[in-house]
């Protein structure tokens, strides 16, 4: 095709032809013109010629215009597109209601997003390799500087006494067993029974006394206070406390007293103002021969077991009152460890004294050591005609804890319990 200079057209025509590219008539307009006098030219000349007057082409503006207006129809942002690849522009000819012709400008774009070219910010990368050579130990503590806690929970040591004279036992012997044996491992310096060590179902006003409880009393305190003596032998010497929580079962004995013999309930030996009433369970048990202190006034009684250190509060032992710990934790402003529940539960709450001040409270219930197969009496266990009990199994665990102290803080270990098995600190306990 030639180009427009060298086309031989009339001085009319040429002025003609400026005079349609100065009124912005469109290059494809003008090669057609052009054509039309007998000089063929394409459309690409013509623009050509165009860039070189410096005047733009009204078609160019109408393509761009079109192509945002696409974009902007389509829902696409224009600063998602890396480049335009094709662009057809085309007119369609269609009728009006009154059958007129109407043209229509159509565009079609093929679009690179951005995207396919890789994001324009730094893309993350794998952490750079390094090597750390660990020099430095935690300090290791003499064991001066620490005191050890084991706490046992509930085992409601009692009997069902059968037709033929069969006691049977209401305490779990295969946890007391397990647990004799981590005593003996961990060597605590002090030992905290948590309450409800012996069940007395032959004294509740809860359940209905049944005649397999009758005359069980006896062999239920025999029984008790020969773990707590076998629990001394098997911790160690170094035992230097012990403490006997009351519990809600223990109190039945004082409670059926007062209902139904008041006179003998503060009855004590003669000469002795200082003793325990003959008919308390720690006369009964003889706690003061094995060293026990008896914290009683069940629900009140608590013992601390590890002092406050910064953040961390007090922790106190307690028979327990609540089942949940979170309502536990939510109502006092130390840390308890209890029994009662039967179950493995702990919660933590941080309070805000204020002034940047902190307080963690903690509330643990670390389970029983009574049989959970619906031997000890409960609102949901059962009696057969013959006086067995109806094999049901309760919601309960088995376990202990143990609290850990040194000058910076203090840390409680539940242990749990299964079968007559624990694991602990890489330990098997059997």
């Amino acid at each position: 095709m030639a180009k427009l200079d060298e086309l031989p057209l009339t001085p009319e025509q040429r002025e003609e032809i400026l005079s349609d590219l100065a009124n912005g008539v469109g290059n494809v307009d003008i090669a057609r013109k052009i054509t039309a006098w007998g000089h063929p030219i394409s459309e690409a000349a013509i623009r050509r010629y165009r860039e070189a007057l410096g005047t733009s082409d009204p078609q160019r503006k109408l393509l761009i215009g079109k192509i945002a207006e696409l974009l902007v129809r389509s829902g696409i942002d224009a600063d998602d597109v890396a480049k335009i690849n094709k662009v057809n522009l085309w007119q369609a000819m269609s009728k009006d209601d009154d059958g007129n012709p109407v043209v229509t400008d159509l565009v079609g774009v093929q679009l690179s997003p951005a995207f396919a070219e890789g994001p324009s910010w730094p893309v993350v990368q794998q952490a750079a390799p390094c090597v750390v050579k660990h020099e430095s130990r935690a300090k290791v503590r003499k064991a001066s500087d620490i005191r050890v806690t084991a706490l046992l929970p509930d085992t409601q040591t009692g009997y069902r006494r059968l037709d033929d004279g069969t006691l049977i036992p209401m305490h779990d012997e295969q946890a007391m067993a397990c647990t004799l044996e981590i005593l003996a491992d961990v060597r605590p310096h002090r030992i905290i029974h948590m309450g409800d060590g012996i069940d007395l179902a032959e004294w509740s006003s809860k359940f209905l006394v049944l005649p397999e409880f009758v005359l069980t009393t006896q062999p239920a305190i025999d029984r008790e206070h020969r773990w707590l003596v076998e629990c001394l032998a098997a911790a160690g010497s170094q035992v230097d406390e012990q403490d006997y929580l009351e519990g809600n079962h223990d109190n039945r004995l004082a409670q059926m007293i007062a209902r139904n013999a008041m006179a003998a309930l503060r009855l004590r030996q003669a000469n002795a103002p200082e003793g325990w009433p003959v008919m308390s369970l720690p006369h009964l048990l003889r706690l003061d021969e094995l060293g026990i202190r008896y914290v009683d006034g069940y629900p009140a009684g608590r013992v601390k077991v590890a002092d406050a250190h910064g953040s961390q509060t007090a922790l106190y032992a307690l028979h327990g009152e609540r089942l949940s710990m979170e309502k536990q934790a939510k109502s006092e402003r130390v840390s308890t460890i209890q029994g009662h529940a039967h179950h493995f539960s702990h919660h933590s709450e941080t309070y805000d004294l204020g002034g940047g001040v902190a307080a963690e409270v903690e509330s643990w219930s670390i389970g029983s050591l009574c049989r959970r197969d619906g031997a000890v009496p409960s609102t949901k266990g059962g009696t057969g005609v013959r006086g067995n009990f109806i094999e049901r199994v309760e919601s309960w665990q088995h376990g202990i804890a143990v609290v850990t102290e040194s000058p910076d803080g203090w840390d409680v270990e539940p242990v749990r319990i299964r079968e007559g098995r624990a694991y602990w600190r890489e330990r098997e306990y059997a």
